[in-house]
């Protein structure tokens, strides 16, 4: 990609993959921040935020890889 300076480094197919997965994580992070959960023997392994950023991350990534 000339305008930004970045190659890409696999080809478009994957972009879209990454796109895929990534607005899953966030739905599902988005999802998972909404329950209340106390009881301590049912929480989660992995925080909701760290699913929103890692979604938004693999979104920017596939973003660069179709363009």
């Amino acid at each position: 990609m000339k305008g930004l300076k970045i190659d890409s480094i696999f080809p478009w197919e994957y972009g879209i993959i990454l796109i895929i997965i990534g607005l899953i994580l966030i739905f599902l992070g988005n999802r998972q921040s909404k329950k209340n959960n106390i009881d301590l023997e049912k929480l989660p392994h992995t925080r909701p935020t760290t699913k929103i950023i890692f979604g938004g991350f693999l979104i920017i990534f596939g973003c660069i890889q179709l363009f």
